[in-house]
């Protein structure tokens, strides 16, 4: 907020000189000119009287009037002399006025520019984003998160129209585990912008643990729709190999997870844990009396189906990025690991990856795949800012203890070359 003090008082301080500076030179010129006509008035006015008082002296003189008329002749040309010269200094100070309105006006003007800003302007959601962008670099105590939550879910109620800031309270929630809470925000989001559809998958992962980590009709509706528009979303494909489980359809369970796994960086925990359910589905086949072999084939079809799609995804707007971990940085290997690709003007990310410290090191790619929202993704930039941090405090936001690394520009220019981060820095 400083900075934007200054920036107020750079803008203010030449408006009121502007101001300031005519009324300072416009009375330097006022007074020199009172100055000259009062002093010729009271030159006109003396020599008058001393013309009546010459007059008076003759005719004393010539015996025309006694001392005493004399003597209360001159007292009263004496009192009409100077009654007369009170109004000429009265009409020059007259002429100055006016001057005291725009001393006025030097005042009021700033005043009134700070305090409509500090009404209509921004800076209560400038004060917001400072907060949040401290409590991404592990800056913020348990009080700060809360004050910023807060502040978000009324920002939610006054700007309905910014999807970003309730997709930040929605991230929030879900990591403070107010599971119904992050629902409402991701269903309020899905409603206003249908396209998003890495979100929506988001919302159906919400849905599902929100309801005790059970498949429902909604959660397999929210999973069908992120599967016609985006075949190859891992975590869609994952709930759907959830759902056909349940319902005792294990090739096609193995079907959905092996899409998903040919996306997943080999030896990640992720990757065992597809792995795993992939045998488990084939061992739930076998024991049905299922085709395994047939179920493989369809399964490999599948899988080719999702590498088609990966590798669609990727292309211009893909980074790749090989992420290590500093032998300083010690943390258990199911540790989260979140690298992601963002603006300097955002925290929001625009691609972003989750893994474990056991992944590491990995290479991953940044890509449309990736993104949040499709109004915020690496398409719409020519420079990013990267970022992989080991979340040693287990939240998604930044905080202290946390270890990361990052790149602070990185220009389209470059988005074609591996780029290499080491987790080397504590927070």
């Amino acid at each position: 907020m400083t900075e934007l003090w200054i920036l107020l008082a750079l803008l203010v301080l030449p408006l009121a000189a502007f101001i300031a500076w005519p009324v300072l030179r416009r009375r330097r010129k006022i007074s020199g000119a009172v100055g000259a006509e009062t002093a010729g008035a009271e030159a006109a006015q003396k020599a008058l009287f001393r013309e009546h008082v010459a007059e008076l002296e003759q005719s004393l003189a010539s015996g025309a009037i006694d001392e005493a008329q004399y003597r209360s002749m001159h007292a009263e040309l004496a009192r009409k002399f100077l009654k007369e010269e009170g109004p000429a200094f009265q009409l020059a100070e007259a002429n100055l006025g006016g001057r005291g309105l725009l001393f006025a006006l030097v005042f009021a003007v700033p005043f009134c520019a700070v305090g409509l800003y500090l009404s209509w302007g921004a800076h209560d959601d400038l004060a917001l984003y400072r907060d949040i962008v401290a409590s991404q670099s592990g800056q913020a105590d348990m009080d700060s998160e809360a004050r910023i939550t807060q502040r978000l879910r009324e920002r939610a109620e006054s700007h309905p129209e910014d999807l970003t800031g309730r997709y930040v309270l929605a991230q929030r929630l879900l990591v403070s585990n107010d599971l119904q809470g992050a629902v409402t925000q991701y269903r309020y989001i899905v409603a206003h912008e249908p396209g998003a559809v890495a979100i929506r998958a988001e919302l159906a992962q919400a849905l599902f643990f929100a309801n005790g980590s059970r498949m429902t009709p909604e959660v397999s509706a929210e999973v069908a729709k992120v599967l016609e528009a985006q075949p190859g979303n891992t975590t869609a494909l994952g709930l759907a190999g959830i759902a056909a489980f349940e319902e005792k359809q294990f090739g096609e369970a193995r079907s959905y997870w092996q899409q998903a796994l040919v996306q997943m960086t080999p030896g990640s925990n992720a990757y065992q844990a597809l792995a795993a359910g992939v045998a488990r589905a084939e061992a739930a086949l076998a024991k049905a009396g299922g085709d395994v072999n047939g179920a493989a084939t369809t399964a490999k079809s599948g899988v080719a189906e999702a590498a088609e799609v990966a590798d669609s995804a990727a292309g211009e707007n893909s980074i790749r990025v090989k992420v290590t971990l500093s032998d300083a940085a010690s943390a258990a290997p199911e540790t989260p690991v979140f690298i992601y690709a963002r603006t300097a003007e955002s925290p929001m990310p625009l691609a972003i990856v989750r893994l474990t410290a056991a992944d590491l090191p990995v290479e991953v790619v940044l890509d449309e795949s990736r993104a949040m929202m499709p109004s915020r993704s690496l398409k719409s930039v020519d420079e990013v800012e990267l970022v992989a941090r080991l979340a040693v405090s287990g939240n998604a936001r930044p905080a202290p203890g946390d270890w990361q690394g990052q790149v602070k520009s990185l220009p389209r220019s470059d988005w074609g070359k591996p780029v290499d981060i080491a987790i080397d820095e504590k927070i």
